[in-house]
C-alpha cells in the first residue's frame, strides 16, 4: 500500500511542477507577445509625416529659379556612351591575329 501512495504522491508533484512551468512559459510568452506591439508601435510611421506635402527634389533646379526639362533614358544613355566613346580600346581575346589589348 505504501509504494502506491508513493507514485500518487510522485505523479502529484510531476503534475504541480508541470503545471508551474507552463504557467511561466505562458507568462513569458505573453511578456514577449507585449514587447513586439510595443517595439511595432514605435516603428509604425506617423501618418501625419506622410500627408504633409513633399517637394520633388529631382524636377527643381540648383539655383531654385526654374524646373528642369525631363530626359528621357535614352538621352542618359546616350550622354554616358559619349563619355565612354573616349576608352575605346580594341580588345583581342583570343581570335584571329591583330592589333589591341590582349585579355585571353
Amino acid at each position: 500500500m505504501g509504494a502506491g501512495r508513493r507514485a500518487h504522491h510522485r505523479q502529484q508533484e510531476s503534475m504541480r511542477a508541470a503545471t508551474s512551468e507552463a504557467n511561466r512559459f505562458e507568462a513569458m510568452m505573453r511578456a514577449q507577445e507585449e514587447a513586439n506591439q510595443r517595439m511595432a508601435q514605435a516603428l509604425k510611421p506617423s501618418m501625419t509625416e506622410l500627408k504633409a506635402p513633399r517637394t520633388v527634389a529631382s524636377t527643381v533646379g540648383a539655383t531654385e529659379t526654374g524646373v528642369r526639362t525631363a530626359r528621357s533614358a535614352r538621352g542618359t544613355v546616350k550622354g554616358l556612351s559619349k563619355g565612354l566613346a573616349a576608352l575605346r580600346i580594341p580588345l583581342n581575346i583570343g581570335g584571329g591575329t591583330g592589333g589591341g589589348l590582349n585579355i585571353g
